[in-house]
Parts: C-alpha cells; structure tokens; sequence
C-alpha cells in the first residue's frame, strides 16, 4: 500500500495502480492514469458527508484549475480568505463547503443541488477521528477500494 502524499490530502493510500523505481538510490512514483486518480479522489471527497478539511478544500479548488483570487471573487471573499481557509486558519463557511462541492460536480457533469450538499452537513455530525481514504485501480479504472 503506498500513501499518496502527492495529493496534499493526508490519508489518502493506493492499494495498487502505481509503480515505485530506484535510479541511483532515488525513489520514483509512477501513478497509472493519474487525472483519473484525481478524478475519483475529487469526486469522493465532494460526496462525502462531512464537512470539507483545508487540504480537500485545496483540492477541489485545484482539480477546478481556479486561482485563489478567481474562486476569491466567485465566492465574494477575497483571496486572502481563500487562503486561511486552505490553511486552516479560519473556518470553512457550510455555504461555501457546499458551492466549492457543487461547482465540482457541475464541472464533471454530475448536477446535485446546492441543497443536497447544506443537507449533508447539517444531517451528518463531524467526526473528530481522521478518516482514510483507500482507492485501487481495477481494469485500467480507480474506485474506491472494497
């Protein structure tokens, strides 16, 4: 199992799809289909039902390729509150949790409300143990691991 720390996600483990080479005592990770690993990665974490971390936050934000001022100005905040919230230094608003989420899923074609996201948080209390997320590659495609 390989933890994919390239993803800045803490957490987050391959069960296999990867390769790992030593070339001159140096360590190299090769990702098979890595925009897919990311694909999947992005859509588990805009599914899931507790709130978005720091680190998932950046995520999105980057698998969307928006800047900090862009999604800055989407948001009406500016792009210093952008970055608190990638940091953890200020608390993610449920509303934004929510629209960052939404515009992904938009973005892959996949249309849930806005509602259907504040529903989530507001039904679902946050767990304070941190939470792994383990994906394989079966058939050439990533999934979450069973």
């Amino acid at each position: 199992m390989y933890q994919y720390i390239e993803s800045g996600l803490p957490n987050v483990y391959l069960k296999n799809g990867y390769s790992i080479d030593v070339i001159d005592d140096e360590e190299y990770t090769s990702i098979d289909d890595l925009e897919g690993l990311h694909r999947v990665l992005a859509k588990t974490i805009a599914s899931k039902a507790m709130p978005l971390t720091n680190f998932e936050f950046k995520f999105l934000r980057i698998e969307l390729n928006l800047s900090q001022r862009i999604l800055g100005k989407r948001f009406g905040v500016s792009e210093q509150t952008i970055a608190r919230y990638e940091k953890g230094q200020s608390d993610i608003p449920r509303t934004t949790d929510a629209a960052l989420r939404s515009l992904y899923m938009e973005s892959i074609k996949q249309n849930n409300s806005v509602s259907y996201f504040l529903d989530l948080l507001a039904n679902h209390e946050a767990e304070q143990a941190a939470q792994e997320i383990l994906l394989e590659e079966i058939d050439r495609q990533w999934e979450l691991a069973g």
